[in-house]
Parts: structure tokens; sequence; C-alpha cells
């Protein structure tokens, strides 16, 4: 909620009364504005204080659907209370209940709502499609991050190719490129992941490329796990099974042969010697860019 700067200060803190503690806090600690801050502290103070454990058991044993009808319908001074009740009581009502919950904290809630909403929404437990309409709804209005999952997990592929230049960078490349059939960026995935991915959508690879992306991870797991862990077989590094499994998923035999091929070659190498020997063979063949370590020491 924006409150205007122009106002006094007294309609400026009669504005926030409406907000819960977690939208008060999130202003006290992060807004620019000093007065804004030090209003929201003065609220929270306050309402601190005057809570007492007897309010809090009359609180907590209001019916919960009078409490959903006190929020829904906006009732004078009862909104932020019935919120904040909705939320912290929600894992104790039953499935039904919590739809209802859902939907309506969907209908009518704010930044704290959703952020409360989409986390239960990208599960599997609280989904149903009558939700769509109302996070289709949500993410035009205010492209959230998270939404942005939950809109790619769950919207018709046709509506993601809709927005698909304002959820590209905010949700998981892997899933959607998995949801679309779009190809997959190599740039943007570790290369058991792109080969997962074309391996899911039914992707085509060039010539020598299924083996030079499973290199590229070997020569990865060398440069970084090399001294640590020395292995003596590409088999023996995490991931190359899989993605070997992936390439015959694909029926790419000839790229599967070519590695078997390029293992048995280097296994007279000595054990202290094979990880560097690899890297070198590698790195002969392909025009890989300098390795860059994740963990600069």
């Amino acid at each position: 909620m924006k409150i205007d700067p122009t106002i006094s200060l007294f309609a400026q803190e009669a504005l926030m009364q409406q907000l819960d503690d977690a939208e008060l806090a999130l202003i006290a600690e992060e807004d620019d504005n000093f007065e804004l801050g030090y209003i929201a502290t003065k609220i929270l103070k306050y309402r601190k204080k005057r809570s007492k454990p007897k309010n809090v058991t009359h609180r907590l044993n209001y019916p919960i659907k009078e409490v959903l009808d006190d929020y829904v319908n906006h009732r004078t001074g009862k909104v932020v209370e019935a919120k904040r009740q909705l939320k912290k009581r929600f894992d104790g009502l039953d499935h039904d209940m919590q739809e209802k919950v859902m939907m309506a904290l969907m209908e009518n809630g704010n930044l704290t709502e959703r952020n409360f909403i989409c986390d239960k929404l990208y599960g599997e437990e609280f989904w149903k499609d009558d939700y769509i309409p109302l996070i289709q709804k949500w993410w035009e209005e205010f492209h959230d991050a998270r939404m942005a999952k939950v809109i790619v997990k769950y919207c018709s592929r046709e509506y993601i190719l809709e927005h698909l230049e304002e959820l590209e960078g905010l949700c998981n490349h892997a899933t959607l490129c998995i949801r679309t059939g779009l190809q997959p960026k190599e740039e943007k995935l570790y290369p058991r992941t792109y080969l997962y991915v074309l391996k899911t959508i039914g992707g085509q690879m060039g010539f020598h490329e299924g083996r030079r992306i499973v290199f590229k991870h070997i020569r990865e797991y060398l440069y970084e796990e090399g001294e640590g862990h020395p292995v003596c077989s590409i088999y023996d590094i995490p991931y190359v099974k899989r993605m070997m499994a992936y390439l015959g998923e694909m029926g790419l035999v000839d790229e599967i042969m070519a590695l078997d091929s390029f293992d048995k070659q280097m296994r007279p190498v000595p054990r202290k010697d094979w990880g560097t020997a690899v890297i070198k063979a590698i790195e002969e063949e392909y025009c890989f860019p300098p390795y860059v370590y994740k963990d600069v020491k």
C-alpha cells in the first residue's frame, strides 16, 4: 500500500492502521521515509502493548466462518485482525475451509497475502483449476516473481507463451522450456539439466553435440573436484551415467559409443594423472572457454 507523503502525519497514521503487523514491520525496516517508518514502529508497539492473553484466547475461539465473513465483507475495525487470524489458523482448518480462505485471500489480499498464498499454490495439496483466473489476474497486475512460478507450473502453454517475455528471468528456465516445448538455452542450464530438458521435450541435437555436453560436464567436475576426489573413469563422475541414459532415450547410440571409447582410451592413465589428462584431451577436441572456478579462493 502506497501512502501519499503530502498528506498530514495524522492522516498517514490513520491510513496505516488498516495494515497488518507483517506489512507494518516491512515499512518499519525497509521504507526510505523516516516518518513512515516511525509511524509503523509506533503502531506495532501500541498493538503489542494492548494485546493481552485473554483477548488472544477470545480471538482464537472466534468462529472461523465469522472471521472469514469479517474479512470478505471488510467489516469496520475487524479486517486487520480477521486477516491475521485466517493466516494463523490456516493449517488447522479442514480442507474445504482452507480452499475458501485461499480464494478470499486471492480476491482481497495484497503483497503479504500473495506471498502467503503463492507458497501454498506451488505445491499439489492446495491446487485446483478454479484458481487459474485469479492467479492470471494477479500476475497481470503485479508481476510477482513467486506468482510467475505458479503461472508456469499450472497455466496453459498458450498463456505462458503469450507472457513469455515477462516470465523469462523470473522462473526456472528448465521448467519454462518443458512446459512450452521451447528449445533450452545451453548457457542457462547445467549440462545434465540441459540434456534432461532436451530429452523431455523431444528436442534435436547437432552432430557430436551429445558427447560435447557430457564432456563439458566432465571437464567442469574435474576442475572443481578433481584434486579432492580423484577418479579413473568417466563413469565414476556423478551424473555421467544418467546423462548417457538421456542420450540413450534420444536414440543417440553413436554418442554413447564415442563416450565409452573415450573412457577406454583413458583407462591406462595413472589415477593421480587421470583428471589432468582427461581435461587436456577434452580441451584439445573442443574449444571450451577458459574455465572460471565457481568458488574463487
